[in-house]
């Protein structure tokens, strides 16, 4: 009887620490963690999870985690996705170690664009401009917010495009060019949320 308590309650501390290394996945959250140079699709798609992840959070928090659970089931699940894609993202890597060619040169985002973004941290958005010059795959510029303005610098490969703004609360804007239109993930603080821009022929 005694061997078996002892069994009882050695699995019972296995399951206990099992739990809490899932607590402290949980609490930590997913991470952009795939090579958009690779895997441009996998890592947008996993940019969409984090950001999904966060929002499902700061529900949890707003209602004083009175979901039913099942904000907690929905968290879970983001995460079981964005390891399937980590997945497909490494068995890609596995059975493709090369990466493919790039496009021939990059594409053409200077001008000015027109930003219109979903805030990342409450509903609703904001729109920004942001001037752009381009020197071969660099870029330069000059970025104006709601509440903030400064320079920009970043870059183009191909049709993905990522700047960052030298401001007071930096913004790092990811995504792809298509002609006169750009659209993508941005981050601010940790958090990430979309965005879509237009070009216009003057500011």
């Amino acid at each position: 009887m005694r061997t078996k308590k002892w069994i009882g309650v050695a699995v019972l501390a296995m399951a206990m620490a099992g739990a809490g290394i899932l607590l402290a996945q949980d609490a930590q959250g997913p991470v952009v963690n795939i090579d958009p140079h690779r895997h441009g699709n996998l890592a947008t798609a996993q940019e969409y999870i984090v950001a999904a992840y966060q929002k499902v959070d700061q529900a949890q928090q707003a209602n004083s985690d009175h979901l039913g659970g099942h904000a907690a089931n929905a968290k879970n699940a983001l995460l079981q996705a964005d390891a399937e894609l980590r997945a497909a993202a490494d068995f890609a890597n596995a059975n493709q170690p090369q990466p493919p060619p790039e496009p021939q040169g990059p594409a053409n985002a200077s001008g000015y664009w027109t930003i219109y973004a979903n805030n990342v941290d409450q509903p609703g958005g904001s729109t920004k401009t942001v001037k752009i010059e381009q020197t071969g795959g660099q870029l330069t510029g000059h970025f104006k917010g709601p509440n903030q303005s400064g320079g920009i610098e970043g870059f183009v490969n191909g049709n993905h495009i990522e700047f960052s703004t030298k401001t007071h609360d930096v913004l790092n804007f990811r995504g792809e060019v298509d002609g006169d239109t750009m659209s993508g993930m941005y981050g601010v603080h940790g958090q990430h949320a979309p965005w879509h821009a237009v070009r216009s022929d003057s500011d």
